[in-house]
């Protein structure tokens, strides 16, 4: 088949992009919890480079010997695919492209099972020597070794007479980060962190129909489908803006918690943010953390998919150290402005923002003078006028500053100016 110069060569992993899991652990997890860890171990040498794909492959293949082709069967029936898998291979080749699945660790004839249930036109595994019925524990074919995928998808090319810069791949592991090199764009889906610095794109999540979006921008879009894009991320943008804000106010709760148990509301700010620093590490490398990584994702700026998101940590910090620095009147006057002042700052900014601040384009004067109103408005309730408005002109200065630390400085800038003020 020989394409036209529009028609794209799209490479989807299969573990973990197609696959909401790994082939391999599930086959591990199927011949015993030993055996399982044994190979969840070996995975994660192999994330860290202390292996190499065939190192990877012949130790954990080899202890599946004797495996039945019936039981490779029962496990590849129970694998779950993403949302929407099958929707989005049909809308690709619906544009005219090609669609090859390609893993390195399913076999050969599970994988073009697979593309035909799929409707992809390519799907290349290991091979996987079978003998009388049974796996003999030995591998080989192109995808066994760590050059593989770069090798079959040049036949793949040759074949459709196109070239590497009609070549889309989307991946998860850093297996795929030499084809990802030679291609015209990657799209890490649910990555780990190599493949997050690396790709392209970057989608998260278990819809792989979030995939489409990029390989239209891809594939010079017209400027309706441009168009509904800005209108879907600006959407997006502001979505993401109003959660991260709806965590803010929650702070507003901590005065009261502290209240009731000073020593418990500390405790568990503290185990809070242990945690949530541990889920974004899990995130970093496409491992979905319960609870906290549906919270993350859906809250993350575009900028912060490729690094750590630190200001739920900094915010839960800034409160910690409050707390525990100043006395509870200061302190509570302090995290309501940190709740409620920041987050109708940003949208007064983002929404009614016209004039910048000189020192800070970032910022603008409309945000800041919302900041300021609200500020008095949360002190009022607590300290004296006087006071009130001090609290309110500190606050709204240190928002006002380039600062990358603003749920640090100012709680910390505020509280310190009060206490000299008040004491």
């Amino acid at each position: 088949m020989v394409n036209n110069l529009k028609n794209k060569l799209i490479v989807f992993d299969t573990d973990g992009v197609i696959f909401k899991s790994q082939f391999l652990l599930h086959l591990s997890w199927y011949s015993g919890i030993f055996n399982y860890l044994r190979s969840l171990f070996l995975c994660i040498l192999f994330n860290f480079k202390y292996l190499s794909i065939e190192e990877l492959l012949g130790r954990i293949f080899l202890r599946l010997k004797g495996m039945s082709e019936e039981e490779l069967w029962q496990v590849y029936y129970k694998m779950k695919i993403m949302k929407n898998a099958e929707e989005t291979i049909r809308s690709i080749r619906s544009r005219g492209h090609c669609v090859a699945l390609m893993s390195s660790g399913v076999p050969d004839f599970l994988v073009r099972h697979l593309a035909r249930k799929l409707h992809a036109n390519y799907g290349y595994g290991i091979d996987t020597m079978i003998a009388n019925g049974a796996f003999t524990g030995e591998i080989g074919g192109l995808l066994s070794r760590h050059d593989g995928k770069a090798l079959v998808v040049e036949q793949i090319l040759r074949e459709n007479n196109i070239s590497w810069s009609s070549v889309i791949v989307v991946g998860d592991d850093r297996n795929n980060l030499d084809i990802m090199a030679l291609a015209k764009a990657s799209i890490g889906f649910n990555s780990n962190y190599p493949v997050r610095k690396k790709a392209k794109y970057l989608v998260d999540g278990n819809d792989l129909k979030k995939v489409l979006d990029y390989i239209k921008i891809e594939d010079d879009p017209t400027f309706a489908e441009l168009s509904s894009g800005l209108r879907r991320e600006f959407a997006f943008s502001w979505s993401q803006e109003f959660k991260r804000k709806a965590i803010h106010v929650c702070a507003a709760f901590i005065p009261i918690f502290a209240s009731i148990n000073f020593s418990l509301t500390i405790k568990l700010l503290l185990i809070i943010s242990i945690l949530y620093l541990f889920s974004e590490w899990l995130r970093l490398n496409g491992i979905t953390f319960p609870i906290l990584s549906f919270i993350t994702r859906s809250c993350t700026r575009t900028g912060e998919l490729r690094n750590f998101a630190f200001a739920p940590a900094k915010l839960s910090l800034g409160i910690v150290i409050t707390l525990l620095l100043f006395p509870k009147i200061i302190a509570y006057v302090v995290i309501m402005i940190l709740a409620f002042s920041d987050s109708i700052a940003t949208m007064a900014g983002r929404y009614y923002g016209r004039y910048r601040i000189p020192y800070n384009r970032m910022k603008s004067v409309e945000g800041s003078l919302a900041f300021f109103v609200s500020a008095f408005v949360c002190s009022i309730f607590f300290i004296p006028l006087k006071a009130a408005l001090i609290a309110a002109f500190v606050s709204c200065i240190i928002e006002s500053l380039p600062l990358r630390f603003d749920n640090l400085t100012i709680p910390l800038g505020t509280g310190l100016i009060l206490w000299l003020v008040i004491i």
